[in-house]
C-alpha cells in the first residue's frame, strides 16, 4: 500500500495534550513508529512539511512471519528502499485485511508487519510506486507468512568457529547466529574451553556454553551426547566440516533428528563417494600410505593402469589443502610424499582421473528426496587446472561468481545428475554442498580483453563421443563456507544456514523449511563474486586494518562491495597450510554486468597482495 507522510510541528498545551482535533491519536501505534522513522530519516523534508513516500507491505492471510526478520532478508540491496520500519506484533501474529479495518490507516496498519521509507527519486512518483511494487512482487511471490504458529526452539550447535577478527568484531558464526535469532531458535553451543563464545561480552549470541574436548575424534560423539544428555534440546547441528560425523552420530545416541550416519561417512571419504557412485569416465586407486606405490605389488600393476593427468589428495579433507594435480610418476611420488609430510594421509589417499571441464560449485536443499532449491556458481580456474601444472600448483578458490554462465541445459544436466548422485549416497533431507565439473562443457575460459571468463567453444563435437557429463568432485553435508552463504543470502534471498536448522528439527518444520527455500521470483538480483584473497606464500603478516586499506585504494569498487571479513586474526603471521590457505574474502556484486564483478576481482587481488607484501 502507497502511502505519503506529511509531518506538521505540532503545539502542545495542557488543553491538547491526549487529543487530535483533525485526525487519530497515535501515540503509541505503528503510525508513530513510522512518522519517527521518517523524521529521523529526512529531518530537513519532515520540518519543511514536505511529502514522504512510504511503502507499507500487508499480509494477504491471517498468520504468523516465517522468521521474525524476513522483510530485511528479503529486501537486502533494495535500490528503491532507503530502510525499513518495523511494526512487531505478539508472537509476530498478523491479521489480514477486512473489510471494517480498510477505512481506517491505523486498522489497517495492524496486518502490515513493516513499511518501507522509499528512496527519493528524480522518477516521477507513479513510476516509483510501479517500481517498488514490480520489486516487491518479486522478492514476496512466496508463502512468507504461514497459518502455523513457529514453535520456539532449542538447539544444539557443535563448534562455534573462529572470531576472526577482534578489531571489527568479525567472526565465522554470523550467518548461523543471524539465522537461529530470525527462526526463534536459541542456541546452546559445544566448543573447546576458553573458545570466544564461553565469556560473557559474546553471550548475547547464545543460550548457554557448554566447554568439551573437541580434538579426541575418536570420543567425540560419546562426548556431545554425555554434555547434552538432560538438556532439552530439539536438535543438533554443526557447521564445521570437521565435527560433521561426530555431530550426526552424537544425534543418533540422543534419537534425534539427523541424516543417516553411513550417507555422511560416505561423502566426507571421498574413496567411499568413488566406490558409490562409480564413475565410469573414472578411474580410481586408494592408497593407505605413500610407500605402497614401491612395495605393493598390486597397487603397481594397477598404477600403471591410470592414465595422467591424474589428481592425488587425501582421503578426507577440506579447503583444498594437499590436492595435487600430477602428470607423470616423478610427480606423483612427489605429491604422496607431501600429503604424509603435511600429516593429511591419517584416512587413506585417493588417486583419480583430472577432469579439465568448468567447475561449479553447487548448493542443494532436499526434503525427503525431493530438490526443493539448488544455485550453481562458477568456480573459476585455479592454478593447478593449467596445462603445464608443476608440483607447487594448488586447488585454491580464486573466485566463485552467480548466477553461473553456463548454458541452460548443461546447468539442468548438472542439477539433475548430482542430485541423483546425492540420493545415491543416501541422502534424502538437508543442504548440501557440492562441488563438480562438467566435462566436454559447450563453454571454457578464455581471456577475454583484460579478463577471464567462460566463452563457447569454437568447433567443439557434438556427437556422441563428445556429449557434456558431469563429475562429482566431492559433497559436504552442510550448507558451503560461510562467506559463500551471504553469497546465495544475497542473490537469490535464500538463507541455507536457516535451512540447515529447520532440516535438522525434522518433519514439524517442512512447511517453513519449503517457504524459506524459494528464491526470488526473477532469480538472481544482480551478479555477485566471492574473490578469495589466498595465502600466496610462507610468513604473511596480516596488518591491522587490511581490510579498510585494500577498500581505501580502490574507491570505484568499495561501493559494490557488499561484506568483506579476514580468515585470520590482524597481526598473525601466516603460511599456507597443505598448500592452501586464505586472508580475507571481498563480497563483490554489480547490476551493471558479470564483466564488472570481474575487473573488479582483479582489482581486488592485486591490490590486497600489495597490502599484504608491503606489510612484510
Amino acid at each position: 500500500m502507497d502511502v505519503l507522510i506529511s509531518i506538521s510541528p505540532a503545539r502542545q498545551n495542557s488543553a491538547t495534550v491526549g487529543s487530535a482535533p483533525d485526525g487519530c491519536l497515535a501515540v503509541g501505534t505503528p503510525l508513530e513508529k513510522l512518522a519517527r522513522a521518517c523524521v529521523s530519516e529526512w529531518p530537513s523534508i519532515a520540518l519543511d512539511t514536505g511529502e514522504i513516500a512510504t511503502k507499507l507491505i500487508l499480509v494477504a492471510q491471517d498468520g504468523f512471519l516465517s522468521r521474525c526478520d524476513i522483510l530485511d532478508i528479503r529486501m537486502r540491496h533494495c535500490e528503491l528502499i532507503e530502510s525499513i520500519v518495523h511494526f512487531p506484533a505478539p508472537d509476530n501474529y498478523f491479521p489480514a485485511l477486512t473489510s471494517e479495518n480498510e477505512t481506517s490507516l491505523q486498522a489497517l496498519m495492524l496486518s502490515s508487519p513493516g513499511a518501507f521509507l522509499v528512496k527519493r527519486s528524480a522518477a516521477s512518483q507513479d513510476r516509483t510506486w510501479k517500481l517498488i511494487e514490480d520489486d516487491l512482487a518479486n522478492r514476496f511471490s512466496f508463502q512468507w507468512v504461514l497459518p502455523t504458529k513457529p514453535v520456539p526452539r532449542r538447539v544444539a550447535m557443535v563448534g562455534g568457529r573462529p572470531l576472526f577478527d577482534w578489531e571489527r568484531r568479525s567472526y565465522g558464526s554470523r550467518g548461523p547466529f543471524e539465522a537461529a535469532k530470525g527462526l526463534g531458535v536459541s542456541l546452546i553451543v559445544l566448543d573447546r574451553p576458553g573458545h570466544w563464545l564461553e565469556g560473557d561480552t559474546y553471550a548475547h549470541l547464545r543460550d548457554s556454553f557448554i566447554a568439551i574436548d573437541v580434538a579426541n575424534e575418536a570420543e567425540l560423539p560419546s562426548i556431545i551426547a554425555n554434555a547434552l544428555e538432560g538438556e532439552a534440546i530439539d536438535a543438533v547441528v554443526t557447521f564445521s566440516d570437521e565435527f560433521v560425523i561426530a555431530t550426526a552420530k552424537a544425534a543418533e545416541k540422543l534419537r534425534l533428528p539427523s541424516e543417516a550416519v553411513g550417507a555422511i561417512v560416505r561423502a566426507h571419504h571421498k574413496d567411499k563417494t568413488r566406490q558409490v557412485l562409480n564413475n565410469p569416465n573414472i578411474q580410481t586407486l586408494r592408497l593407505q600410505n605413500a610407500q605402497q606405490i614401491s612395495d605393493d605389488p598390486s597397487i603397481i600393476e594397477q598404477l600403471d593402469t591410470l592414465l595422467y593427468p591424474l589428481i592425488v589428495k587425501p582421503c578426507r579433507g577440506g579447503a583444498s589443502r594437499g590436492v595435487k594435480k600430477v602428470h607423470n610418476i616423478t610427480m606423483l611420488r612427489q605429491a604422496l610424499l607431501q600429503i604424509e609430510k603435511d600429516q593429511l594421509s591419517k584416512d587413506g589417499i585417493l588417486i583419480e582421473t583430472y577432469v579439465d571441464g568448468p567447475e561449479v560449485d553447487a548448493n542443494f536443499m532436499l526434503w525427503d528426496g525431493e530438490l526443493i532449491f539448488s544455485e550453481i556458481s562458477d568456480d573459476f580456474p585455479c592454478t593447478a587446472d593449467s596445462a603445464n601444472t608443476t608440483i607447487d600448483d594448488n586447488f585454491v578458490e580464486t573466485l566463485m561468481v552467480l548466477p553461473s554462465l553456463l548454458p541452460p541445459a548443461e546447468l539442468e544436466l548438472l542439477r539433475s545428475s548430482l542430485h541423483q548422485d546425492l540420493l545415491r549416497l543416501g541422502f534424502r533431507t538437508g543442504v548440501f554442498h557440492v562441488e563438480g565439473r562438467i566435462q566436454n562443457s559447450s563453454r571454457q575460459y578464455k581471456r577475454i580483453g583484460s579478463v577471464l571468463d567462460l566463452a563457447e567453444v569454437i568447433g567443439g563435437g557434438k556427437e556422441p563421443a563428445h556429449q557434456p557429463w558431469t563429475f562429482l568432485i566431492e559433497v559436504n553435508a552442510r550448507p558451503p563456507g560461510l562467506d559463500c552463504v551471504f553469497s546465495t543470502l544475497d542473490t537469490y534471498g535464500v538463507d541455507m544456514c536457516a535451512l540447515h536448522y529447520l532440516a535438522a528439527l525434522g518433519v514439524d518444520e517442512r512447511e517453513r523449511f519449503a517457504a524459506l527455500s524459494i528464491p526470488f521470483s526473477h532469480g538472481a538480483q544482480y551478479w555477485c563474486g566471492n574473490s578469495q584473497v589466498p595465502i600466496h606464500r610462507d610468513n604473511i603478516f596480516v596488518p591491522f586494518g587490511f581490510i579498510d586499506e585494500v577498500l581505501k585504494r580502490l574507491p570505484d569498487v568499495a561501493p559494490h562491495v557488499s561484506r568483506a571479513e579476514l580468515f585470520t586474526q590482524p597481526g598473525a603471521v601466516i603460511s599456507p597450510r597443505g598448500g592452501a590457505g586464505f586472508v580475507a574474502y571481498f563480497m563483490l556484486f554489480s547490476r551493471k554486468g558479470r564483466k564488472h564483478v570481474l575487473e573488479m576481482s582483479l582489482h581486488v587481488q592485486e591490490v590486497a597482495k600489495d597490502v599484504l607484501d608491503g606489510s612484510a
